[in-house]
């Protein structure tokens, strides 16, 4: 087995001077990597922007630093659950847009973002988090207690085959 030897990066916790590296991390990630187009960089800074103070309350973002540069960010989103007798407070999360430089993955910063995001989660007394890993992964998030489950079922509505069932 190859290891790759560990980096030092600093996980912090993003604030709104961050909005920037962030928006050029997703940026970065869904036009190179996922081959996405649309708007350009600066315009989707500014939008992202405007998103993300939309809702500092329910988005909380770290960001990895390396040498003063950043190079990895991880999400959490929580939103309110219904009410129940026992718990009127119910809340779960989403992890969301885990994301390290190519040349910096395997290097123990992905792991250290989400864990980060699952101390957050804890924090505010999240009752579970739901992550849609990709198959590279997957893996990363069983190492840290994540695991397959039949009881929750997707249905896709971006997907052309979605949108014509409408």
């Amino acid at each position: 087995m190859h290891h790759t030897a560990q980096i030092a990066a600093t996980i912090r916790r993003a604030g709104a001077a961050d909005s920037a590296a962030l928006a050029q991390l997703r940026w970065l990630w869904r036009t190179s990597e996922r081959g996405e187009v649309g708007l350009t960089p600066a315009a989707f800074e500014a939008a992202f922007t405007d998103w993300w103070s939309a809702r500092q309350s329910s988005h909380v973002a770290y960001i990895a630093e390396h040498g003063g540069d950043p190079v990895g960010m991880a999400w959490l989103a929580v939103f309110d659950r219904i009410p129940q007798p026992r718990d009127l407070g119910r809340q779960a999360g989403n992890v969301q847009s885990v994301f390290v430089l190519e040349e910096l993955r395997n290097q123990g910063i992905g792991s250290a973002l989400v864990e980060a995001v699952i101390a957050e989660a804890r924090t505010r007394g999240v009752g579970y988090l739901i992550v849609h890993p990709s198959e590279r992964a997957s893996r990363l998030y069983e190492r840290l207690g994540f695991a397959e489950t039949n009881r929750l079922i997707h249905l896709d509505l971006d997907t052309p085959a979605a949108a014509a069932r409408e």
